[in-house]
């Protein structure tokens, strides 16, 4: 359904139009106080259910759906690259691009940092402009990348020995798939069971429930890929200690400060 911004905002007010990483097209909503309820909900905090609920609240219409509404399991199908992207994008169109917040080392040494959150994103609607690599003015290595893939949300690749295997992109529901494991299932093989891998036997895809069948060939050709074409989303910025300069990588989503600051 053709997006139509004027009956958006007499309906939901101030409204921004995005491109997502994967090329999707989103309209969001001004975030509102009802929303901090979801956002703060200890429940969905932890089992990771909040994000999921927060985005399908705010996007009022995408392209993704035919007829452009968007709901939790639209949410929670999003690519975590989309995911963390409209996040950031909303927090900016709400609440501001300058993320200030506190942390406190160890032996209690308190110190407050800035961090400008524009530079997570891109102007994915800009073809003629490449995303910057190392070495352009540009350049920062946090920033959310265009999805190589664009709107797929699967990829199928053939391994060296010749098994056909699928998996999909890690989403919502693979991250609340490996946050819900038990420490003892953690294993390497378990980011490839969260992304619902599979694999062709005939003319059939079948969920792999093990890798018995499979060589350790067979599992660097997965594992690789994998890595190269669907790298985690790090929203980190690097905060130095303030006496001894140790630097070290901060998430900005778990700040408290990112969703409800205490000062603008």
């Amino acid at each position: 359904m053709k997006n139509n911004p004027e009956k958006l905002i007499e309906a939901y007010g101030e409204v921004q139009i995005l491109i997502t990483p994967s090329g999707h097209e989103v309209t969001i909503r001004m975030q509102n106080g009802n929303d901090d309820d979801i956002l703060s909900n200890s429940v969905g905090v932890t089992d990771g259910t909040a994000s999921n609920k927060f985005i399908a609240g705010i996007v009022v219409h995408t392209d993704i759906t035919e007829n452009g509404k968007f709901n939790l399991n639209d949410a929670k199908d999003l690519k975590l690259c989309d995911k963390y992207f409209i996040l950031v994008a909303s927090r900016i169109f709400s609440l501001g691009q300058n993320l200030h917040f506190t942390f406190t080392w160890g032996g209690g040494v308190e110190a407050e940092y800035d961090e400008d959150l524009g530079l997570f994103l891109w102007d994915y609607w800009n073809d003629e402009k490449p995303f910057p690599e190392p070495g352009d003015p540009e350049y920062y290595k946090y920033r959310i990348k265009p999805h190589p893939f664009g709107k797929d949300s699967t990829r199928t690749i053939k391994t060296r020995s010749g098994k056909e295997i699928r998996y999909k992109f890690m989403n919502g529901h693979g991250e609340k798939y490996l946050m819900d494991l038990a420490p003892e299932l953690q294993s390497v093989n378990a980011e490839l069971f969260g992304r619902g891998i599979e694999q062709k036997v005939g003319e059939q895809w079948v969920a792999i429930q093990n890798f018995t069948n499979f060589t350790p060939l067979d599992m660097v050709d997965i594992r690789t890929d994998v890595e190269i074409h669907d790298p985690p989303v790090d929203l980190i910025t690097e905060i130095p200690h303030p006496r001894t300069k140790e630097i070290i990588p901060y998430q900005i989503v778990a700040s408290t400060d990112f969703f409800f600051p205490r000062g603008i």
